[in-house]
Formats: C-alpha cells, sequence, structure tokens
C-alpha cells in the first residue's frame, strides 16, 4: 500500500511539472514574439510573391543579419482572405498566428451574377466570419493549438498530429521563397 501510495504522488508530481513546463514555454513564447513585434524598425525587410499558393499572396520576412525572425504571408482567395504570422527563435519555429476571413460566397458572385441566376443570395462581406488559429511550437514541436472560437483543439486527435508538419512545411516554403531573393 506505502509503494502503491508513493507511485501516485510521483505520478502526480511528474504531471504537475509537465504542466508547468509547458506554461513557462508558452510565457517565453508570448515574451518572445513581443520582443520581435517591438524591433522590427530594427530588421531588414525581405518581401517576395507567394508564386507556390492558388491564391495571389505575398510573403514578407523580418530578419536580424540572415536569421528569420518574423514571416508574415498574405493570401486573397475567391473564398476568403488569410493572414499568417510566423515567429521564429534561433532558426526553430514558435508561434503561428493565422486569421483567415471566410466569405459567404466567392467573391466573384456579385448581386448581379446572382440575380441572373435566380439567387437572392450573393457576397456580402457584412457576412464574413474571421477563424483564428494559434499554434505553440516548442523545438519544432507542435505543443499547443487554439482554434477558432479560443478553444484548444485536443492534442491525441489526428488533426492536430497532422498539422504540425502542414504549419512546418508552409513557413519553410515561405523562407525559401524569401531566399530566391
Amino acid at each position: 500500500m506505502n509503494k502503491l501510495f508513493t507511485f501516485l504522488i510521483l505520478v502526480l508530481l511528474s504531471a504537475t511539472s509537465c504542466k508547468k513546463k509547458q506554461a513557462d514555454i508558452l510565457s517565453k513564447i508570448a515574451k518572445n514574439t513581443q520582443q520581435i513585434n517591438s524591433k522590427l524598425k530594427e530588421y531588414t525587410l525581405k518581401q517576395a510573391d507567394d508564386i507556390v499558393s492558388e491564391d495571389h499572396g505575398v510573403v514578407m520576412g523580418y530578419y536580424r543579419d540572415d536569421e528569420a525572425k518574423k514571416l508574415s504571408t498574405q493570401h486573397f482567395g475567391t473564398k476568403s482572405r488569410r493572414f499568417t504570422d510566423y515567429y521564429f527563435d534561433n532558426g526553430m519555429l514558435i508561434y503561428v498566428y493565422s486569421e483567415e476571413y471566410v466569405y459567404n460566397k466567392p467573391n466573384t458572385y456579385t448581386e448581379e451574377v446572382a440575380r441572373a441566376a435566380n439567387d437572392s443570395d450573393w457576397y456580402d462581406d457584412k457576412k464574413t466570419i474571421m477563424e483564428v488559429n494559434k499554434y505553440y511550437f516548442d523545438d519544432n514541436k507542435l505543443i499547443k493549438w487554439t482554434g477558432p472560437g479560443s478553444s484548444d483543439v485536443p492534442v491525441n486527435i489526428a488533426e492536430f498530429t497532422q498539422r504540425e508538419p502542414t504549419i512546418l512545411a508552409q513557413a519553410l516554403i515561405a523562407l525559401k521563397q524569401l531566399d530566391a531573393q
């Protein structure tokens, strides 16, 4: 019984220390992103057209010497527009903030087009919905994802584990496009 009690105490302590570690990591990420944003004027700005995206887009990178500190991408499609910021520390992705404005109809579906199709619903920017996603990384590993509605996405679902390589690939592609300049 005494061994079981000791084991349970150790499990509880290790679980508590893991949560504290993540809280410390998140605090450090917040501090780093705030510091990066406060120094943007000191960094070198590079800009390139995003030639990889289906939607028209632009990639901007803020560099300290040759080290990327922040990348910002903007994409303007017919069904949505998306703005994404990637933050780096010592060459590692630490945080991604993405805003996507999802249209009720494609922005090419004007009132005139809708009426010609006997439709009473057309593109209306007032009906656009903003979805915010926040991704937190530690050693290029996704550790937390806050999805639309500010709810945390569970780490043990397939969508969470599949999102990590996608985001890392998007950041790498954006970096490569700026390096080609």
